[in-house]
C-alpha cells in the first residue's frame, strides 16, 4: 500500500448509486475525482492517494493512527489468496460513503474502498445521501439485502444524519435496535455484517478534533457488535486520531469545499484506507482479501 501521496493502478472494483448532493461553505483543498448529485457508479482501478492507518480491536476501540506502508497486513505477511472465492462487499450508509458522478469533485469513502482489495472483491455501494438508519432501511436497504449472497459482507456506517436535525434525529437506542435488525437479516443470508462507526465530523476546539455529536452513535455501534459477537470497524476512532495527528489545516484539505462532513478525492481515499486497515487490525475475515 502506498503511503500518502502515492498512486498506482488497482484491481478492486466497485459499483453503486447515489442521489443528492451536499455542499459546505469555507475553504478547503479540493481533489480531483468523481462526484455529484444523481446516480452513478465508480469504476475499478481508482488510483491510490493519501492514507493513514490505525489500530483497533474486535470491540471497536481504536488507538494511535499512523501511516502504513508496504501493505495492509500488520504482520508484513500475506496469506495465499488464490483459493479465495469471489465475494461482494455491500455498503450501507449516507453521503459520506456514497458514490458520486463526475459532475463534482465530491466523493464518499465507499467510492475509493475497492482499490484496497484484490480483484475477487466487488464493492456494491448503496449508500444514500441524506439517509439516516431508518430512512435507509425503509428504502435502499431492500435492494441491498436482496442482492446479498452467502459469503458476502455488509458494512453499515450511520450516525451523521441520525444525530442531526435536518435528516433526523434518531435516538441512539433506536439506532442500535435498527442496526441489530440489519445484522440479523444479513446473518439470515449466511453473510457477515460489519458494524462500522461513522467517519468523523470535523469540529475543532482548541486545535483538537472533537466527537461529541457522534460519540453516542459510535458507542451504540460498538455495543451492538459486542452484543451480537460481531467485529466492529471503528473507523470513527482511528479517523479522529488521524485528524489530530495531521492537524486542523491538513485535515481541512481532505474536505469537499471545507464542509465538515464530506470529502474530496484525497479525503475519501484517506478515509477508505483507514476503514480497510481497521479490518486488518480487528482480524476480520474480510481482511484476507486486502492487497
Amino acid at each position: 500500500m502506498a503511503p500518502p501521496g502515492g498512486g498506482g493502478p488497482t484491481t478492486g472494483s466497485s459499483s453503486g448509486s447515489g442521489s443528492g448532493s451536499s455542499s459546505g461553505s469555507g475553504s478547503g483543498a479540493g481533489g480531483s475525482g468523481a462526484g455529484g448529485s444523481g446516480s452513478g457508479s465508480s469504476s475499478s482501478g481508482a488510483g491510490s492517494s493519501s492514507g493513514a492507518g490505525g489500530k483497533g480491536n474486535g470491540g471497536g476501540a481504536g488507538s494511535d493512527a499512523g501511516v502504513v506502508g508496504g501493505g495492509l497486513n500488520p504482520d508484513g505477511g500475506k496469506a495465499d489468496q488464490s483459493a479465495l472465492p469471489a465475494i461482494t462487499v455491500h455498503l450501507a450508509g449516507d453521503s459520506t460513503m456514497s458514490v458520486y458522478t463526475a459532475a463534482t469533485t465530491q466523493e464518499g469513502w465507499g467510492q475509493e474502498l475497492g482499490q484496497y482489495f484484490i480483484s475477487k472483491v466487488t464493492i456494491d455501494d448503496q449508500a444514500q445521501p441524506g439517509a439516516n438508519i431508518d430512512t435507509f432501511y425503509a428504502g435502499r436497504w431492500k435492494t441491498l439485502i436482496a442482492n446479498v449472497k452467502a459469503g458476502d459482507y455488509v458494512m453499515a456506517a450511520f450516525g451523521i444524519n441520525d444525530s442531526g436535525t435536518t435528516h433526523g434525529p434518531v435516538a441512539p437506542a433506536a439506532f442500535q435496535t435498527q442496526l441489530g435488525v440489519m445484522a440479523d437479516e444479513v446473518a439470515a443470508k449466511m453473510a457477515t455484517f460489519i458494524p462500522t462507526t461513522s467517519s468523523p465530523l470535523q469540529v475543532w476546539v482548541g486545535g483538537m478534533e472533537t466527537n461529541t455529536r457522534l460519540q453516542p452513535y459510535c458507542d451504540a455501534t460498538i455495543a451492538l457488535g459486542m452484543m451480537k459477537g460481531l467485529l466492529v470497524d471503528d473507523l470513527n476512532s482511528v479517523a479522529v486520531a488521524y485528524y489530530n495527528m495531521i492537524g486542523q489545516t491538513a485535515a481541512a484539505a481532505l474536505t469537499f469545499n471545507g464542509d465538515k462532513a464530506h470529502f474530496d478525492k484525497q479525503g475519501a481515499t484517506a478515509i477508505a484506507l483507514l476503514a480497510a486497515q481497521e479490518l486488518a487490525h480487528i482480524n476480520s475475515p474480510l481482511a484476507a482479501y486486502l492487497k
